[in-house]
């Protein structure tokens, strides 16, 4: 058995946050990457704005997790990219151009998802040749996608929700520290993956801890806050940018592991406290950026 046709998507409920279009995408049946909650597919994306035609990765919630049909399931992830596009923005207007005598990075990029539902899976066929029934091996019909630019280049995990950060990648964790001082201690951009172009980085998926846990399963509150800021090391940025650390104790953070955490997975007494954004080790303060 192979595939007659690529699953298709419904034009996107979401615009492009740079050209204003909704598009579509038609994408592989087989995904080429998986994650611990999600699956990646390539594909085209078709529309009447300039990306029509480009490549794309579509993803798709695992079957078998609660999050697997809806269009709110995606809500947390796209506020999330949202806002971290809101904070690279900011961050490369305004203080990257002030670092540039020490790094050469020029611009932080998030890529920002649309949100489609399915119109059409790809069928089995019999033989080669006579098309018998839906390909439902990975979704459902129906079911609610996040479409992505392909992003070309040597794909890279630069930090993580829970304290590993590549120490190559000092802007980045600089920038992570910022997002959290710069919002009064409300907010910390991290999760960090992508791939670097020149003197520009284009990020995806970004996890943000956020004080009263919005932004969903990767979203680890104050205890997430505190698990980067004892292994962040502060580096010559930090101090250039005056970013304050109270919990750092030189803890290393390449020693933690790459991967996401989720919060379900924290143990019982942290998820209380993150529900409850309480913390022993800093206060809230008024935000500069919000």
């Amino acid at each position: 058995m192979g595939s007659e046709q690529s699953h298709e998507t419904r034009a996107s409920f979401t615009k492009d946050h740079k050209d204003g279009y909704r598009y579509w995408a038609d994408f592989d049946s087989e995904p080429f990457a998986r994650g611990s909650f999600r699956l990646a597919f390539r594909g085209n994306v078709h529309g009447e704005g300039p990306r029509d035609g480009s490549f794309c990765v579509t993803k798709v919630f695992m079957k078998g997790t609660e999050y697997t049909t809806y269009f709110a399931d995606w809500i947390p992830d796209f506020k999330a990219s949202v806002k971290a596009a809101r904070f690279a923005e900011i961050f490369t207007h305004n203080v990257l151009p002030s670092l540039q005598s020490v790094i050469s990075t020029a611009e932080i990029e998030f890529v920002i998802p649309l949100i489609a539902k399915m119109e059409s899976l790809s069928h089995f066929k019999v033989l080669g040749l006579f098309p018998i029934n839906k390909d439902t091996s990975y979704i459902y019909p129906k079911e609610c996608v996040a479409i992505e630019p392909y992003l070309d280049g040597k794909f890279e995990k630069f930090n993580s929700n829970c304290g590993y950060e590549d120490k190559t990648a000092a802007i980045l964790n600089t920038f992570s520290h910022w997002t959290w001082h710069i919002s009064g201690h409300r907010y910390l951009v991290c999760d960090l993956q992508g791939v670097r172009n020149g003197a520009k980085y284009i990020l995806t998926d970004p996890s943000i801890h956020s004080r009263d846990g919005r932004f969903g399963m990767t979203d680890l509150g104050v205890v997430g806050m505190e698990q980067f800021l004892i292994s962040h090391k502060c580096n010559t940025l930090c101090a250039r940018l005056g970013l304050d650390n109270p919990l750092e104790d030189g803890t290393s953070g390449s020693r933690r592991g790459s991967h996401t955490v989720y919060n379900f997975q924290l143990a019982d007494r942290d998820i209380v406290r993150a529900n409850e954004g309480r913390t022993a080790h800093f206060t809230f303060l008024d935000p500069i950026v919000e």
